[in-house]
């Protein structure tokens, strides 16, 4: 009996091991949303005024400007872009540079198809650009990332008029535009596009969320819960924060909080941060 025991014990530690190894990258071991792989995140409960509070330990605090205004999100308030002259800025914060993981996600609901811009940093030269954009084909348009030279856009039409839950996954040890995982309310996409090696720059130009570069065009819709990662995020952490909100995520609940709970939670993660 001893022996079984024994051999049971350490079958179960070999599984666990095994899982553990081979569950996710970046030494990810679990669902659970750590603070400290926060570059930003807002939830934009503020309401009033011109200043998004970043919830992350960094206080990288974003301002905005033009027409984009607080009103309904997804969960609670969120920001609504009139596609005109609207812009999210974080001063002071270029980014994550080279080759380096990162996740981008949000919530976004469509007033119009057009080529939305959704979150960027870094000059319009080739590898050095980051830019999450609208893909548009006709009267639908799909998530994409670009780095002037290559690209990757996914096969859900993001452009219907409801809600959907975007996220951009750069792993650790990839390398090309093309390594990106694309996930559209918690699934993964399709890829299209064209290979391009990554060397993101962050010496020149600040995060921005709304503002077009080139011939693009500014966001128009709705937007909320928005956060950048130093990790690249598991598709169980990803699929949580889609089922659940990103507050909630990062407070540890398991169940989605209600948009009049929101605030309370937002207090509860600072709280738990200091």
């Amino acid at each position: 009996m001893r022996g079984f025991l024994s051999y049971f014990l350490i079958l179960s530690l070999s599984i666990s091991s095994f899982s553990l190894s081979t569950g996710a990258p970046n030494g990810i071991t679990s669902s659970k949303l750590e603070m400290k792989t926060l570059e930003v995140a807002y939830l934009f409960e503020e309401g009033k005024g011109k200043t998004a509070e970043d919830i992350s330990p960094n206080k990288r605090h974003a301002t905005l400007v033009g027409g984009v205004q607080y009103g309904p999100g997804k969960f609670g308030t969120g920001l609504v872009y009139d596609g005109k002259d609207d812009n999210l800025i974080v001063k002071g914060y270029n980014g994550i540079e080279g080759t380096k993981a990162r996740t981008i996600l949000y919530w976004f609901k469509s007033e119009s198809t057009r080529e939305h811009s959704w979150v960027k940093w870094g000059p319009n030269e080739v590898t050095k650009k980051y830019y999450i954009r609208a893909h548009v084909d006709e009267d639908k348009c799909y998530l994409r990332i670009e780095n002037a030279g290559g690209n990757n856009w996914g096969d859900v039409d993001v452009c219907d008029g409801k809600w959907h839950h975007h996220a951009v996954v750069f792993h650790q040890g990839a390398k090309d535009v093309q390594d990106h995982d694309l996930y559209v309310d918690g699934k993964l996409n399709q890829k299209f596009g064209k290979a391009n090696v990554m060397d993101t720059d962050i010496k020149t130009q600040e995060v921005v969320m709304g503002d077009f570069l080139a011939h693009h065009a500014f966001m128009h819709g709705s937007f909320d819960e928005v956060a950048i990662f130093n990790v690249g995020l598991t598709t169980k952490q990803i699929q949580l924060v889609v089922q659940n909100g990103l507050a909630s995520a990062l407070n540890g609940n398991s169940t989605a909080v209600e948009s009049h709970d929101k605030l309370p939670t937002h207090w509860g993660i600072i709280r738990a941060r200091y």
